[in-house]
């Protein structure tokens, strides 16, 4: 027998009361293997890499965790699951996936570590929970409120000059932003302010003195996500007073033009082909009608749920046993819907079929592909359309009035394309123009832009933010190691624990070494050593380090952490129960009958 098989053979008892060997545990060295390759995107000096694919002679450049994994082979259930929990957290958050993957590979060699040292798969969760729960008690009560961030962003009055616009106006602190109701920040009682005008102008900038503080060196992409903001709160003036309203936020990106000419639109603009840009300039200065479908325009699509009627087979619905296919009977009926009621436009959340867009563009109808659901519900709400799953289900309550286009900028020298830009008048769509003389940088500037829009709107969601640059997770380290000190149950918990705080010390020294603030990892390390010998000398550690003026998401923060534990109990469990082949539940179960013996 392979030495190693009877190694894990002789293992084979009960997870939760003895130890597994830490060289059977293939997921955990995955896991750590998988997040060794992404500590260059932790911090903001993001190192980017190139994905080369051998096989198309594609190259494509990355410059976040989650863009990595796409463009990755995938080949474990441990790669699949790191993808899926990067997912899930850059679907809701778009930021924090650098720490929850450098968190799940440290953490997956702290439990490597515990199982080497004789410590049992119960005990390293157990104690490991109890290190988590430390370290978000920190976050809670090292949280700062917004306006605490404000006020000291005022009194620094030191605006980095990245930050400056082109007119060396410091933009970030003149955006006339309105705040809604519930995230209004007033400083009523403030020193700095003693009239109700000055109030409500304190409240005005305070957003960019927060989307400062969330930058992260993103300045250029955050000046964007201000002047969205700044024409969002123009656009309802008249309306309840919003904040950055993310569900009213699209992007277009448009590959060959400088940087320097990203721009925020109103309305929704998009690229489009030189035939349908045709069609725009025939429509433009018109009242449109238009129609709006949940799916995919073509005769073969079916909505998610459908399920086909079994055994029935459908022969014919025509006298006439003619040559015509469904496909040319559905296009039929689809244009001759669109005629009927007058649509001039007609927005799809899906593709459309190639048919029917050579047949449109004759009839002067433009179809648009691939918009957003969010797209659609403001165009539902502002023009009353209503929208439908299948073109044949349009009938007049369903098309909506008071649509324009107009060509707003013409690529089609460089890329044959043009943008367009669709409005009504009530809109409060705002679209973000992201440019880039790269092509392969567009893709990482529009990430960028979506992080520093989310930050800044969870900002503003959570009211609280922590200091940043490492500061909270040193703070971690000096709590993880002051709950050693204290008496325990079971005596393991102070190894695991000091294994935690050793995993925060990388986290730490790694994010120091891409911030440029030290020149090697050992440098960081010797850095924080120091750090917390003053603290045990009685000299406390301050919440701003050398990040001063650097602030994190309290909520993505604490998810990113929470995902990342979750992430390395679950490759643990697993390959306990392959190892043992006693699953959690059975072990509890046979604790059970053996105690009722």
């Amino acid at each position: 027998m392979d030495p190693l098989r009877k190694q894990c053979s002789s293992a084979v008892k009960m997870s939760g009361s003895a130890t597994v060997p830490q060289r059977c545990h293939i997921g955990l060295q995955q896991l750590e293997a998988l997040a060794a390759t992404t500590h260059g995107f932790l911090g903001p000096n993001k190192r980017p890499k190139f994905i080369l694919d051998e096989d198309a002679g594609d190259a494509v450049l990355v410059s976040s965790c989650s863009r990595l994994l796409e463009h990755i082979e995938l080949d474990g259930s441990v790669g699949q699951l790191l993808h899926e929990m990067i997912q899930a957290q850059q679907k809701v958050f778009h930021s924090g996936t650098g720490a929850l993957v450098f968190l799940a590979g440290v953490w997956s060699r702290v439990a490597l570590e515990c199982l080497n040292r004789g410590i049992t798969v119960l005990d390293i969760k157990t104690a490991m929970r109890k290190g988590l729960d430390v370290c978000l008690e920190v976050c809670n009560q090292s949280a700062v409120s917004v306006e605490e961030v404000s006020c000291q962003k005022l009194k620094e009055l030191k605006p980095t000059s990245a930050l400056k616009s082109e007119n060396q106006d410091s933009e970030m602190q003149n955006v006339d932003v309105k705040l809604s109701q519930n995230l209004r920040l007033t400083l009523k009682h403030s020193r700095h302010f003693n009239s109700q005008t000055e109030n409500t102008q304190t409240a005005l900038n305070d957003v960019s003195r927060i989307a400062q503080a969330v930058s992260h060196r993103c300045d250029s992409s955050m000046r964007l996500v201000l002047k969205a903001c700044k024409l969002q709160s123009k656009i309802t003036e008249d309306a309840q007073n919003r904040s950055l309203d993310i569900q009213k936020l699209v992007t277009c990106l448009i590959p060959g033009m400088s940087e320097e000419e990203s721009c925020v639109l109103r309305g929704f603009v998009t690229l489009l082909s030189v035939e349908q840009a045709s069609v725009v300039r025939c429509l433009q200065g018109q009242a449109l009608n238009i129609a709006l479908v949940n799916g995919d325009l073509c005769e073969k699509y079916r909505h998610v749920g459908f399920n086909r009627p079994a055994n029935v087979v459908h022969i014919t619905d025509r006298a006439n046993m003619s040559s015509v296919s469904l496909e040319e009977r559905w296009l039929e009926d689809a244009l001759r819907k669109l005629h009927e009621l007058s649509i001039d436009v007609v927005l799809v959340s899906g593709s459309a079929g190639v048919k029917l867009k050579d047949r449109v563009l004759g009839a002067n109808v433009l179809v648009v592909e691939g918009v957003k659901s969010s797209v659609l519900n403001d165009f539902s709400t502002r023009t009353g359309a209503i929208t439908v799953s299948y073109v044949t289900q349009i009938d007049e309550n369903c098309v909506g009035r008071g649509v324009t286009v107009s060509p707003w900028r013409d690529f089609s020298g460089k890329n044959d394309l043009v943008a367009v830009s669709i409005v009504t008048v009530s809109t409060s769509l705002v679209t973000a123009v992201i440019c880039s003389s790269v092509s392969a940088k567009v893709q990482s500037l529009e990430d960028q832009f979506w992080s520093c829009a989310h930050r800044l709107h969870q900002a503003l969601t959570d009211g609280k933010l922590l200091h940043g640059a490492g500061a909270t997770e040193l703070l971690c380290i000096q709590q993880l190691h002051q709950s050693r000190q204290t008496e325990m149950e079971n005596p393991q918990e102070s190894v695991v624990l000091e294994l935690m705080a050793e995993a925060w010390m990388d986290y730490v020294s790694t994010l120091m070494l891409n911030s440029g603030s030290v020149e090697s990892k050992a440098e960081a390390w010797t850095a924080i050593a120091h750090r917390m010998r003053l603290y045990k000398e009685g000299e406390a550690i301050s919440g701003d380090t050398d990040g001063a003026g650097v602030y994190d998401n309290l909520t993505v923060k604490s998810e990113a952490w929470r995902r990342a534990l979750d992430l390395v109990f679950l490759v643990l469990q697993s390959d306990t129960e392959i190892i043992t082949g006693v699953s959690e539940g059975e072990h509890v179960n046979s604790e059970l009958m053996i105690g009722g013996a």
